[in-house]
């Protein structure tokens, strides 16, 4: 099977099972109408968003060569580093007198992949006390807004995302 009918596939797959985790329902109906759904958003996503995925810098587009198995491994540290970040946002928010030095910081990205950059930009957003502000594709810059730089400054933020890079490249690139 080519690496585009595998993701696509992939993506249908991943569709089917967030819609019975959000109805909670098996019922024919009702997995039915998920499939149909789900193979309706593959069809109208696809190649806009997946399949026309440029390398920056690179003139044709190729597709993603998304591995599922490193989703599944990459997804438990995921949930952690959203558990952990909440934890720390919450904690920052019930002090009595909130110290904190908010900042930006831009950070050297060494994915070549547009849309990988997107997903690394996604999930620094996801992740409590961190924004990402903009992303500088032909640079390859990141510009991320940390809530406090006390507990975790710029190097530390450097390194952070070079281990998410990591992450995503062995899933996405």
């Amino acid at each position: 099977m080519d690496p585009s009918r595998k993701n696509r596939f992939v993506l249908l797959v991943a569709l089917v099972i967030l819609w019975v985790m959000l109805t909670g329902s098996f019922e024919p109906a009702s997995l039915g109408a998920g499939i149909a759904v789900s193979a309706l958003i593959v069809q109208l996503t696809w190649r806009p968003l997946l399949l026309g995925t440029r390398h920056v810098g690179a003139p044709s587009a190729r597709p993603l060569d998304i591995k599922p198995l490193e989703i599944l491994k990459i997804f438990p540290r995921f949930m952690f580093d959203i558990l952990k970040a909440s934890a720390e946002v919450a904690i920052i928010a019930l002090k009595p007198r909130i110290d904190i030095r908010p900042g930006i910081v831009r950070v050297d990205s060494h994915l070549k992949n547009k849309t990988a950059l997107v997903f690394l930009a996604n999930y620094i957003t996801l992740t409590p006390g961190t924004l990402t502000v903009d992303i500088d594709t032909a640079r390859h810059h990141v510009f991320i807004h940390a809530l406090d730089l006390g507990t975790l400054d710029a190097p530390d933020i450097r390194n952070e995302v070079a281990m998410l890079e990591k992450r995503l490249g062995r899933v996405l690139e």
